[in-house]
């Protein structure tokens, strides 16, 4: 009976009609998934006699179901044929829906340059005028170039998205892209434009009375107030969070409370937050976790457990970066290939018209030149960027595991206990955020002092090392070190501080002499045995120096600028 069904809808040729069921299954995935997952595994042996533009349009309802009902991409085998199908001929109304999930496995199998191409793709196949679909397309896209880090960018594609989401009166939509507008200016400390923007998601999410968006905003706003440091306001909307958000968003809810708890000085209800959060989904999760637990070990002295925790919170950021490094490379890769791509086809379409082939092939070759330059030189700048802002945070990071933080502190704190012994004891408030700033500037000195006895724990393990030892009687008999010495010098720094050589390597590419001079440097070893070691002039390891300080950082600086980067790596 089902099959007659579907052999019926499916017999029109002039305008492709799909079986009633299919149509429905289409508009539950968007509000309730997990119930149109259940009706479409009841089609499934419907299915296997139905026409190919059915079959197909029920493979690309099965991936949107299972996408909307927050179930990860693993592989991109079932996506890839329905893509093909729809590219070479299927119904073009489908083409822009099936290059947005094909971006949405890519982006979970975190390939972001080609969940990128993709989602890029969708917004060119819209042959209705779609505008919540492009709006969604533009989200994602400023979800990828947020993930990056590459925040204009982000805040260009949600801004797009807004724009797209308000013609069409979609105000859910809007809600989302104002959390996400919001959120991009909150990483760039920009508290003063994100407030407004949350606040007129609250209101909009309160007056069509979704309980989800109301808890999914609040989480937000207890977020953003937590960092200005406004902490009754964000506790009174962490309560309404937990009140109201739902299971999807639940566990960044908790992130965002566990930090309030810290900045608030209940450190053992943060603390058993932050134990559950080591288990979540979402890597950025777990390294904000991590950060808690050491933050909290280190306030409690508690040296061992500090000690565990940093090495969890490193694995957990390393895994993240080397997600982000790879994908700067490929994203050039992703653009010259799909430039390629595109000409070859052009070649193919105007192959019987010799004449325009080569005015083509010439146009695309120096078009082609013209991208791949534009991108090499945009890739260049966003890394050097990158670079740049990787220093700037371990030059703040030195900063503040120094006497002259802890001394500033110290300052501070005093300041706050005489305020203190002023305040009037009926100002209960006022006594309690003092009390607080001053709890803050202490925990805060507490893991700067912890983490300067690390620093000099590890110089001296390097001091008293064979290594160090060998290095040294090679500089008192005017020798120079061999491929092996360089082995064991990567071994030593390898046991002391293995965060050293992947942080030296996250900084740029160095050639031999720049990552051999780099390596003596961190031992300690002074630039003139540095000369002596490698066999150059005194002159040469300062132009080394100088020279890696400006291409690492893109500013000119003194071969000292150089030498303070890798001792705080």
């Amino acid at each position: 009976m089902m099959v007659a069904i579907l052999l019926t809808f499916s017999a029109c040729h002039r305008k492709t009609s799909y079986p009633k069921e299919l149509k429905a299954a289409d508009s539950l995935a968007n509000v309730k998934p997990e119930e149109a997952i259940t009706l479409l595994q009841g089609l499934a042996d419907a299915m296997k006699t139905a026409p190919l533009s059915t079959q197909m349009y029920y493979r690309l309802l099965c991936i949107k179901a299972n996408d909307k009902a927050y179930i990860p991409h693993t592989t991109d085998t079932l996506i890839l044929p329905i893509l093909h199908y729809y590219e070479k001929g299927g119904d073009p109304s489908l083409l822009s829906m099936a290059y947005y999930y094909a971006g949405r496995v890519y982006r979970d199998l975190n390939d972001a340059p080609q969940a990128l191409d993709y989602f890029q793709k969708g917004l060119q196949a819209q042959v209705d005028g779609d505008e919540s679909m492009r709006a969604v397309l533009y989200a994602q896209m400023g979800e990828i170039f947020f993930n990056q880090s590459l925040y204009d960018e982000a805040l260009d594609m949600y801004q797009e998205a807004f724009r797209l989401d308000s013609l069409a009166a979609d105000t859910l939509g809007i809600i989302l892209d104002l959390r996400d507008i919001a959120f991009t200016h909150r990483m760039q400390s920009q508290y003063d434009e994100a407030l407004p923007l949350l606040q007129q998601a609250e209101r909009l999410a309160q007056a069509i009375d979704d309980e989800e968006m109301v808890g999914l905003v609040a989480s937000q706003l207890a977020g953003l107030y937590n960092r200005k440091g406004q902490y009754e306001e964000a506790l009174e909307q962490i309560s309404l969070a937990l009140e109201h958000v739902g299971a999807v968003d639940l566990q960044s809810t908790y992130d965002v409370y566990a930090n309030i708890l810290l900045n608030t000085g209940k450190l053992a209800e943060a603390e058993g937050y932050f134990e559950q959060l080591t288990q979540a989904d979402d890597q950025n999760i777990r390294l904000d976790a991590y950060d808690g637990l050491a933050t909290i070990a280190a306030s409690r002295n508690q040296v061992e457990d500090y000690s565990h925790y940093f090495r969890q919170y490193k694995a957990v950021n390393d895994s993240i970066q080397r997600v982000a490094a790879t994908t700067s490379v490929s994203r050039m890769n992703a653009l010259y290939n799909y430039q390629l791509r595109e000409r070859e086809n052009a070649e193919l379409r105007e192959k019987n018209q010799k004449d325009r082939i080569l005015f083509i092939s010439i146009a695309s070759a120096f078009l082609l030149i013209a991208v791949a330059s534009w991108a090499f030189y945009r890739h260049r700048r966003l890394q050097m960027h990158h670079r740049l802002e990787q220093v700037q945070r371990l030059q703040a990071e030195q900063y503040r595991q120094s006497e002259a933080f802890i001394e500033a502190n110290r300052k501070e704190i005093a300041q706050l206990q005489s305020q203190l012994g002023e305040a009037n004891t009926q100002n209960k408030e006022l006594i309690l955020r003092l009390e607080m700033q001053k709890e803050h500037l202490e925990r805060s000195n507490r893991l700067a002092e912890m983490k300067i006895e690390q620093r000099e724990q590890t110089k001296k393990a390097i001091q008293e090392s064979a290594v160090m030892a060998h290095l040294q009687e090679l500089v008192a008999h005017g020798q120079h070190i061999h491929p092996e010495d360089i082995t064991e010098v990567l071994s030593l720094l390898h046991d002391v501080c293995p965060d050293f050589l992947s942080s030296l390597d996250q900084l740029g590419e160095l050639n031999e002499l720049e990552y051999q001079v780099s390596l003596l440097l961190k031992l300690g070893i002074s630039p003139a045995s540095i000369s002596q070691l490698v066999l150059r002039e005194k002159t040469t390891i300062s132009a080394v120096r100088r020279r890696l300080y400006k291409k690492i950082t893109g500013q000119n600086g003194t071969p000292s600028d150089w030498d303070e980067i890798i001792l705080s790596l």
